[in-house]
Parts: structure tokens; C-alpha cells; sequence
């Protein structure tokens, strides 16, 4: 096992993030071995308090960052280097039927939601809820308290409620170009 120094906060020792990172490895093991056995990962993930996982398909790939009290309520596939605040939340848009006439929302049946796709590179904002079925592609970064309802194109800025391209993450097309293909090269 390889200790990853980059993600290393300020004032931290080498050994104090090496004990820290080993024992992240032991607690995501048992997370995904014995707590969510349905939930498939590829590589590094660190969960924070609170944080829980519905019985739906979901894959992570390597360096995830779910941060306290996320809630991830529908078929996800999350990329690689992918950070996510505090309290992101992951929700169907077909959680409920709610517009058949006589019949309450408690009796409707839960519709099909499609599966959330987060691309690598991505970094979502405190309190962020995502309405799935999503994509939001790779290099964006969704701000916090959005409410993401529709597809985000890679390397643009959203943000609001609902979420709006507030602008690009590069200055041009040819530095976004550049990015992606270092993206591309490390899959």
C-alpha cells in the first residue's frame, strides 16, 4: 500500500497522514466488505461521518472524497478524483409517483431513476443536491447549495438553484482541451 501525500492538510506530519491513511483503508474496507456490500469500489475512497448509501447499483472509482453526512439515494457512478463537501446529496427524480389521481404518495410506486453519472475530476460544493438522472462531466466543479437537475458539460462552473454554467474553469478552449487529455491519459 502506497501512501498518496498530495492531499495532505496544512500543518500535518507525514506519519500523522500515514496512520490517518491506513486507517481510512481499514474503515472503507469494512464499509464496503460488511456495511455495503452492494457498493463497488475501485481504488482509494474516504467516507466521513454520516455518510450512507441506499441498496441501489453504485461504483466509485479510485480517490473519492465523500465528506460528512452525504446521502447517496440512487443508482451513482462516480469517477476518479472526485471530492465531495459535506452533506451532498444524491436523490432520483422518480423517487415517488405522485400524480395519479385517488391515490396518495405514500401508496406510489418509486419509477425508474436512471443512473447518476459523475465524471472524473469533479468537485461538488456543500449541501449540493443532485437530481438524477445526471452527468456531470469531467473537470466540473458544482457550487455549494446548488440543486443540479440536468446534464453539466465537462470543465464548467454551476452553481444555483435550479443550477446554472455560472462560467469555465479555464480561460480558453485550448487549456480545457490540455486538461482533458490528461484526464484521458490517466484512465
Amino acid at each position: 500500500m502506497r501512501v498518496d501525500y498530495h492531499n495532505m492538510a496544512n500543518g500535518d506530519t507525514k506519519l500523522k497522514f500515514a496512520i490517518r491513511f491506513f486507517l481510512n483503508e481499514l474503515r472503507t474496507w469494512w464499509y464496503f466488505h460488511v456495511k455495503w456490500p452492494w457498493v463497488h469500489y475501485n481504488g482509494f475512497v474516504r467516507v466521513m461521518k454520516g455518510t450512507s448509501f441506499g441498496h441501489f447499483p453504485i461504483k466509485l472509482g479510485n480517490n473519492v472524497q465523500f465528506g460528512d453526512y452525504c446521502n447517496i439515494s440512487t443508482p451513482t457512478i462516480i469517477g476518479n478524483n472526485v471530492l465531495m463537501a459535506g452533506r451532498v446529496c444524491f436523490v432520483g427524480k422518480h423517487d415517488h409517483t405522485f400524480n395519479i389521481p385517488g391515490q396518495l404518495i405514500w401508496n406510489g410506486s418509486r419509477g425508474d431513476n436512471g443512473t447518476t453519472i459523475v465524471e472524473d475530476d469533479v468537485w461538488i460544493g456543500h449541501r449540493a443536491t443532485i437530481v438524477g438522472p445526471v452527468k456531470i462531466g469531467a473537470g466540473s466543479i458544482v457550487a455549494a447549495g446548488s440543486l443540479v437537475t440536468k446534464d453539466i458539460p465537462s470543465c464548467e462552473i454551476w452553481g444555483g438553484v435550479p443550477a446554472k454554467k455560472i462560467s469555465d474553469r479555464f480561460k480558453n478552449d485550448e487549456d480545457k482541451q490540455k486538461h482533458l487529455l490528461v484526464l484521458k491519459k490517466l484512465e
